[in-house]
Parts: C-alpha cells; structure tokens; sequence
C-alpha cells in the first residue's frame, strides 16, 4: 500500500467543520497510508512577527517556526480521535497497525533525519511546511505529497509560478521535480466528495477531471 503525505494548510485550522472536512477527505482516501504534516499558519506569522521586531538570526527564526507548528499538529490531535502524534518511519508504522492515523512532528524529523540523497533544507523564510512536507516526502520516502490547500488552482500553471503568487513557498520548486507525485485539493471547498482537480508531477502541472481521491 503506498504512502501518502498530507500537508493540511495552516489557512485550514480556522475552518470550524475542519475535522468533518478532513475526516471526511481521508475517507475518501483509498489503497494509502496517510501521514499528515500540518502547516504553520498563524502560530508561524506570530514567529514572522517577532523575526520583523526582534530582527533573529536566520536559524533562529527557522527553528521558531518549525516549534511553532507542534501547537497545530497537537491541535489536530485532539481534533482526529484517531490521530496520533510520531516521530519517524517506525511510529508511523505502528500507528497504521493499530489504524490510526498519524500526524508527523516536523521538528523531531528534521533535526534526527540525515539523507545521502538530499540536502538539509535551508534556514530561511523561503522554506516553510510546503517543503518541509516535500521534503519529508523525498526522505521518508513516499509515494506521493498531498497539499490540501485554501483555493482552487488555475488551469495552467507551474510549481515556480504558484511560488511567485504565494501559493506555495519559495523553496518547493527547488525540490518538486523530485517528488513522485504531487497534488493538490481546496478542502474549503463546499463541493462534496471532495473533487480531484489536478494530478501534479515535478513542476508541469496536468490537469484531470477525477472524482475524489485517487
């Protein structure tokens, strides 16, 4: 069964049925195991705020960052009865066993995971869950990376050019054509079943016409 990396946007968190949105997505998500990566969102501009103030170093500033994402995957923890929290491949494993769902802590990952394959990510505001959840990907490794996002995608577009408009962070088109596979979902949408707008490979994005997840 492959592996499947959900990176659930930190724009989501203030969605009041996300738990019903997101249960309801991993449902529909058949023949994989899910790991989710949650995105920073508010808790991660709280640390762009100090970084503008208190003007940190850039390592600082990362690694604030990346702590500050513990406070939504522990939130999302108590959303998802099902959830649990782990640290590597190993906790991930168990947790499918037991048929949890498990939420990956980012931090832990990062700083105990080494790859002869791929570089450490930089310290910079250029990276933020987007390529941690890639790179989480890559390093794992997994079948493919699931950005569950805030809007819909435009018809033509490359990974470089949702970077300039602020879609993703500045750092994945670096690191997605890498990646297995890649794909994106509006869980604010209010259509259900959630639809399949886009399969997404490297940074040429095509587009099809799918139901739900593949």
């Amino acid at each position: 069964m492959k592996i499947s990396v959900l990176k659930l946007g930190g724009s989501l968190f203030d969605l009041p049925d996300l738990k019903n949105r997101l249960s309801e997505f991993l449902r529909q998500l058949k023949n994989s195991k899910p790991l989710l990566i949650c995105g920073g969102g508010s808790t991660a501009d709280l640390v762009r705020h100090w970084d503008a103030v208190h003007q940190l170093d850039a390592t600082t500033a990362h690694w604030l960052a990346i702590a500050a994402m513990k406070l939504n995957e522990r939130l999302l923890c108590q959303l998802l009865p099902s959830a649990c929290v782990v640290s590597n491949q190993e906790n991930a494993e168990q947790a499918w066993q037991q048929n949890q769902i498990p939420i990956l802590c980012a931090e832990h990952y990062l700083q105990t995971t080494t790859s002869e394959d791929f570089e450490q990510l930089p310290a910079s505001w250029d990276v933020t869950s987007d390529s941690i959840a890639a790179w989480v990907t890559l390093t794992w490794p997994a079948d493919e990376l699931i950005l569950l996002k805030s809007i819909e995608l435009p018809a033509e577009f490359t990974v470089a050019s949702l970077a300039a408009v602020g879609a993703v962070d500045a750092y994945l088109p670096v690191l997605a054509d890498q990646l297995p596979a890649l794909r994106w979902y509006n869980l604010r949408t209010d259509q259900l079943p959630v639809a399949a707008t886009t399969v997404i490979r490297g940074s040429s994005f095509q587009s099809t016409n799918a139901t739900g997840p593949a």
